[in-house]
């Protein structure tokens, strides 16, 4: 399927009433302190955003973790969108731009279905991912292929195809002067720079699949795995990362966010084959994770113009020891962003005017 939808939903799990401090205010979601010398929160703004997209999937085999074995990669596409944001709810619908992305004879065609969640409250944030790529082509055939020209068309795996499904939960412990919101959702105000550091955990599984050989005879220099001939790998991680996130602020209008986390997790590996009914590695596992989110731009009471970038990358050790497969997920987008504040509050987004 060639479109692309991302649902950002929170529920709050609590909800006290209002309380004022010298330059603190509750937040209405989560009932947690922010100082508003530092954020500006939009209640009743409806944020509405027109934003161009691309992303892009990686699925790499390599002996060592910086070798570069076989790097896969699908046929990326400039998507159009436009969303909104009101409260705790935040609704994207991106679709495939007509008459640009016409690029299938070169890097093949790329199918997928994308239902990846970015979570933000005011303490907490919850990444979820549920992502499915048919379609890779071969990025790097110099590096693993011998003899090859570099004028060659690349090869095409229709075949391959991967599945995602993964949480990462984690913990902004300067919420009270660090917004996430501010830099990816927009419906907040990030007045002077701050940072906080960042703690979570995270599980994901991993599926990846070809109806012929994932690593074939023809890349001669990639001793991956003995050369085992498995056309299926799972792997399980569940695992704690940590990192920081900071926002550079000038003059209240200019902005520069970076967050960068890392993870270190064990897991389960298998990898089989599905003709023969073989499995030729299968046990525990370790692994490296990360996640980078970057964001800058113009922001001011009624507009946001900005660009911003969410990476995701999931390495595991599997099979004989220095044998690695990474997943990797990135989206690019470029914001335009106009608030409109409504006349009458959406109660049913609102929960601080929840009576019961």
């Amino acid at each position: 399927m060639k479109w692309q939808i991302f649902i950002i939903l929170s529920i709050p799990l609590f909800v006290l009433p209002h309380r004022y401090a010298a330059a603190q205010l509750f937040d209405e979601e989560n009932s947690v302190k922010y100082d508003t010398n530092y954020i500006r929160v939009y209640r009743d703004e409806l944020t509405t955003r027109i934003y161009l997209s691309r992303k892009q999937n990686g699925y790499a085999l390599s002996e060592r973790v910086l070798s570069p074995g076989l790097k896969y990669r699908t046929n990326d596409n400039l998507m159009l969108g436009v969303g909104y944001t009101y409260s705790f709810l935040t609704i994207n619908l991106a679709l495939k731009m007509p008459f640009i992305n016409t690029d299938d004879e070169i890097y093949g065609s790329s199918r997928y279905i994308d239902l990846t969640t970015h979570t933000m409250f005011r303490s907490f944030l919850i990444d979820a991912y549920f992502q499915w790529n048919k379609g890779y082509y071969l990025s790097n055939p110099v590096d693993v292929i011998p003899g090859w020209d570099p004028e060659s068309p690349l090869p095409m795996r229709g075949d391959l195809r991967t599945s995602l499904v993964g949480i990462n939960l984690q913990h902004l412990f300067n919420s009270e002067r660090y917004s996430y919101k501010a830099a990816f959702h927009q419906n907040e105000f990030q007045r002077r720079s701050a940072g906080s550091p960042i703690a979570g955990v995270e599980a994901y599984w991993l599926l990846g699949m070809a109806d012929s050989l994932i690593v074939p005879p023809l890349s001669g220099k990639v001793q991956y795995l003995n050369r085992e001939p498995f056309n299926q790998a799972d792997q399980l991680n569940i695992g704690v990362n940590g990192g920081y996130a900071y926002t550079f602020v000038w003059d209240e209008r200019f902005y520069a966010s970076l967050a960068f986390m890392v993870g270190l997790s064990g897991g389960y590996h298998l990898l089989h084959s599905t003709a023969a009914s073989l499995t030729y590695s299968k046990g525990l596992t370790a692994g490296i994770n990360s996640l980078t989110r970057i964001s800058l731009g113009y922001n001011s009471a009624k507009y946001y113009v900005g660009l911003s970038f969410v990476g995701f990358s999931m390495s595991t050790l599997v099979g004989d020891p220095g044998d690695w497969i990474t997943y990797n997920t990135g989206n690019i987008r470029i914001n335009v962003v106009k608030r409109f504040r409504l006349k009458r509050s959406i109660r049913i987004l609102r929960p601080d005017l929840w009576v019961f």
